[in-house]
């Protein structure tokens, strides 16, 4: 049943629109529950009485308007308006980001049963209506999507890491969900080529294309950078930087500080370098500072001997906001013991050591990147108008020049911003939308109800959204906000900050989990468990242990045999006894991770009475043998039995 316009307006999330008629509705459900709790507060009803009319109303009133859809007549409550559409079109969307799930999911919102039968959500009346497309396929490389605007508090330990994600086949259930990667795009064919995790490739067949892959890490051609450097772009990264930070602090409170060398090994391992003063490494950078400085307090490590130093290479910080706000955030992270150095470019970070432009040179076990982004590699693969940056070009509209039937949005789309100036004639304007949270949120809202648009032959909308400022977060309980011309400073713009971010968080199952992990933190306090793997300090007198850019030994069973063996031959070059084989190759043991250092006494211990101490031939004594007593015979070859 066809309903005109005017009766039934399409909403980009498949829920009817928020008439006037609805929200006064809503409102005198409200006002019952209001009158009660005035009429406690006027002194005419007691506490009991107002709080159960209020909580009686409160229910029967919303119980209606929940129930209302299903009196009224199927057609009427779930057929929206479709127009004049293409029927069965194919539509699919090339990464599963923030842009790629929300327009999926405001797509599937109009599919129907002439697809090809993979909506398996309980929505049968919506399912059999005139729908504009016959199917959406996603692909992503990974089978979920994550929104990046936290990754630095699940870094800090606020958030878990998994909260951060949203399950792609959990939210788009009517959606052919492909975990792949698209490797190459055929528009003039309109075919994709689709790289599977088991190796096997596939072609996707297409009529209209949503191609918003997102953005990766910039590289900085810097020498041994990426060998050392942690990237922060996923929540892979956030989780496993998070427990590299907290093993260097362990690793650190295990070194005692007595020689030169030990000391120079602890203050390298207290230094950490962020390259990128951009909002990306400021936040990292506040919340891990706070999160080092925290948990250091309970290995016994003064917050003193923490060294952050945050390297930018252009003259000032944080060119997202003004310059004002920027010295001030500046001043504040000095404040804080932070080393802001700007105008710095990096030489190189060869052997662990920063070596900056300006010859200052940095020792330190952590470099973090987060110098920006850019487009992601698989444009270069496709036959779309790209500009100078790497971006696919678009109208307004969020159509590709050239080609109406192929739409983007988000870091990849360079996109004309109508509130900068830019006009709608204007195909390579200067002045193109920022790569932030708002403009995705409200690019992909627009994108899909352009593309049903494009399919019901209906004129589209220009996407407009002037920018109503920038929030970001410092650490616990500081941020900074400039919001229209105002600047905010301190805990109103953190509150700021994580009040936007947890609205513009996909589904509310997720929202849930993210406020309880902050009530949490609240009342316990981070965590300050490193779940990876934590490296102990080297002993006195032994081989520096060989670490890599993740913080795990490279090979413990080989540098433990090694030990054994160099055990081995001091025992035989001293020892006029007997000498017995060496012990079997660590491969071939099951003990390999569980062999005891032999070592001399400490000169400052007194000799326990009753002790007998062992002879070498030389005379000089050798460690406590009774010491010794615990190890069962038959382990140890190499020892005297």
């Amino acid at each position: 049943m066809r309903l005109p316009d005017e009766q039934y307006q399409w909403s980009p999330t498949g829920r009817p629109p928020r008439t006037s008629a609805r929200l006064l509705a809503v409102l005198g459900v409200l006002v019952l529950p209001a009158l009660a709790l005035a009429l406690y507060a006027a002194g005419v009803l007691g506490v009991w009485p107002a709080l159960g009319g209020a909580a009686v109303t409160l229910g029967v009133g919303m119980a209606v308007l929940a129930g209302r859809p299903l009196f009224m007549r199927p057609e009427v409550a779930m057929v929206p308006d479709t127009g004049d559409f293409v029927p069965g079109a194919r539509v699919l969307v090339v990464g599963g980001g923030y842009v790629g799930l929300v327009a999926a999911r405001a797509l599937q919102e109009r599919l129907g049963i002439a697809g090809d039968g993979r909506h398996r959500g309980a929505r049968p009346a919506r399912s059999r209506a005139s729908v504009p497309i016959g199917s959406v396929t996603v692909v992503d490389p990974q089978p979920h999507m994550t929104y990046q605007p936290f990754l630095p508090e699940a870094a800090g330990g606020s958030i878990a890491p998994r909260h951060l994600t949203v399950s792609l086949r959990r939210v788009l259930d009517r959606c052919d969900v492909v975990t792949g990667a698209v490797v190459a795009v055929d528009d003039a064919r309109r075919r994709a080529v689709v790289s599977l995790p088991d190796g096997t490739s596939r072609e996707i067949s297409y009529d209209v294309l949503v191609i918003a892959p997102g953005a990766i890490a910039r590289e900085l051609p810097v020498p041994g950078l990426a060998d050392r450097a942690l990237t922060f772009r996923t929540v892979r990264d956030a989780a496993a930087l998070r427990d590299h930070v907290l093993s260097r602090l362990d690793a650190a409170a295990s070194v005692v500080p007595t020689t030169p060398a030990e000391v120079a090994r602890r203050e390298r391992l207290l230094t950490f370098v962020v390259v990128g003063g951009g909002f990306a490494g400021v936040e990292a950078l506040g919340e891990l500072e706070d999160l080092a400085r925290r948990a250091g307090r309970q290995v016994g490590i003064d917050p003193a001997e923490l060294r952050w130093v945050l390297v930018e290479a252009a003259r000032r910080i944080m060119p997202e906001v003004s310059e004002p706000t920027a010295a001030r955030v500046h001043g504040k992270l000095a404040r804080r013991g932070v080393e802001v150095r700007v105008g710095a470019g990096i030489g190189s970070a060869l052997d662990g050591t920063v070596r900056l432009a300006d010859g200052t040179v940095i020792p330190t076990d952590t470099i973090v990147l987060a110098a920006g982004t850019r487009p992601h590699p698989l444009l270069e693969r496709t036959d779309l108008p790209l500009e100078r940056t790497g971006k696919v070009r678009c109208t307004p509209m969020l159509q590709v020049i050239g080609r109406t039937h192929v739409f983007a949005a988000g870091d990849g789309a360079a996109v004309p911003d109508l509130a900068r100036g830019a006009t709608l004639a204007d195909e390579d304007p200067k002045l193109l939308t920022a790569p932030t949270a708002q403009h995705a949120v409200r690019q992909a809202r627009v994108l899909a109800e352009n593309v049903v648009a494009y399919l019901g032959g209906r004129p589209l909308q220009p996407y407009r959204h002037a920018s109503s400022g920038v929030v970001a977060g410092l650490g616990r309980r500081r941020g900074v906000a400039e919001i229209r011309g105002v600047r905010v400073m301190g805990w109103p713009a953190y509150a700021l900050h994580r009040a936007y971010h947890l609205w513009a968080m996909p589904t509310a199952e997720r929202k849930a989990r993210i406020v309880l992990d902050w009530v949490a933190s609240a009342l316990l306090g981070r965590d300050p468990v490193a779940m990876g793997a934590v490296v102990p300090a080297p002993l006195r007198g032994d081989d520096e242990v060989e670490v890599d850019a993740a913080g795990s030994v490279s090979d413990v069973a080989s540098q433990t045999q090694d030990s054994i063996q160099h055990a081995d031959r001091v025992w035989k070059s001293t020892s006029s006894r007997p000498y017995a084989p060496a012990p079997a190759p660590a491969s071939e043991r099951s003990d390999a991770y569980d062999q005891p250092t032999l070592r001399e006494p400490h000169p400052s211990l007194p000799t326990p009475g009753g002790w007998t101490m062992a002879a070498r031939p030389d005379g000089t004594p050798t460690g406590g043998q009774p010491a010794l007593t615990w190890i069962r015979p038959g382990r140890h070859d190499f020892l005297e039995r």
